[in-house]
């Protein structure tokens, strides 16, 4: 049985969990807030944008994070999905109690338009055939190490540096 916590994140001047801030339900609370929701608002990558926006108005450090219980996850599902029973309650946009949420139902039969798709694995990408062996990942960058480059070789990697420094408009 996994214990969880369910949490509420809010404003200082809120007073009601049933109506006021964001409420969350996580196995580890403090990585929860840190890793997920403080990290991905740093980086533009909150899926949340009333979240988001709240986390910008108010300033991280100045919201009030807080477990409310720690109890079976069972429990803590059951619990968020009676505090959070409708959507957009809060700062939360989907109901409570799902995992993971859900903002918008999609009907029973609903199938992913990418089920079945093979998706490339972006370090994947251009290589074909087999994995390399065990010899060539331990070697790694060795075989190369200590190589001379060859006039080309260096001319393109120059050019390559120019040009990515151009669109940077950090040109010297």
């Amino acid at each position: 049985m996994t214990v969880c916590s369910v949490y509420w994140i809010r404003a200082a001047h809120h007073s009601d969990f049933m109506t006021e801030g964001y409420v969350g339900v996580a196995r580890d609370a403090s990585k929860r807030w840190k890793y997920g929701h403080f990290w991905s608002q740093k980086n533009n990558r909150h899926d949340n944008p009333k979240f988001s926006n709240a986390i910008a108005k108010h300033g991280w450090d100045n919201l009030v994070k807080e477990v409310l219980v720690i109890a079976p996850e069972d429990y803590c599902y059951d619990l968020e999905s009676k505090i959070r029973s409708l959507g957009n309650v809060g700062w939360n946009l989907a109901v409570g109690g799902g995992k993971p949420p859900v903002t918008k139902f999609r009907g029973h039969d609903y199938v992913s338009p990418l089920k079945g798709i093979p998706r490339p694995t972006p370090w994947l990408v251009g290589r074909q055939g087999h994995a390399p062996s065990l010899e060539a990942c331990i070697a790694g960058g060795k075989k190369a190490k200590g190589r001379k480059q060859t006039p080309e070789q260096i001319a393109k990697r120059v050019a390559s540096r120019k040009a990515t420094l151009a669109a940077q408009g950090r040109t010297r």
